[in-house]
């Protein structure tokens, strides 16, 4: 079992998106302009508190992978997007301060561009129909939905990223 401590992360990011796809099954009358977005908050935020573990950003594919097969049958959505505002955040945490509310609205700045980055490539390939104005008409509710789940999650990712550190043996760091 100690061996699993490694992969604690992981776990918890497929109950995290398992919980999305339950919250947007039964409250998707008050998602119905805004994204419900629990694990891709999570990820983000894992990523803003250890910002060290280049490892993560294999985590962030591999959620990725499995948010696009669980939500959208095709591939190239989360898989792509998250790992790179997870990197990004990784890289401009190192210059942040280590406050809530900087993290707060680095993730809110997150879930707009895995928005935006969504709606552009669901309009190219030819699988959405949403006009510009209907995008920007729903960042506000997005933001609204994805402060309340960072605000509440927000103590949860961060002890399971400082104590469960993906892909590193604690055994390690332990005296």
């Amino acid at each position: 079992m100690r061996s699993l401590r490694k992969f604690t992360l992981a776990l918890w990011l497929f109950v995290a998106l398992v919980l999305n796809g339950s919250l947007s099954m039964y409250l998707h009358p008050f998602f119905n302009v805004g994204v419900n977005q629990l694990m891709p908050i999570g990820m983000m935020l894992i990523a803003l508190f250890d910002d060290t573990n280049s490892k993560e950003l294999w985590l962030a594919i591999g959620a990725g992978v499995i948010s696009d097969i669980y939500f959208f049958g095709v591939l190239g959505l989360y898989s792509v997007c998250l790992p790179c505002v997870c990197w990004l955040l990784q890289k401009v945490a190192r210059f942040f301060p280590e406050v809530f509310w900087v993290r707060l609205i680095a993730v809110l700045l997150g879930t707009i561009l895995i928005n935006s980055y969504n709606w552009l490539v669901l309009n190219l390939m030819g699988i959405s129909n949403i006009s510009v104005s209907a995008l920007l008409g729903s960042f506000l509710p997005t933001i609204g939905w994805s402060l309340v789940f960072a605000v509440v999650t927000y103590k949860i990712w961060g002890s399971l990223a400082d104590n469960f550190p993906f892909m590193v043996k604690l055994e390690n760091y332990q005296n």
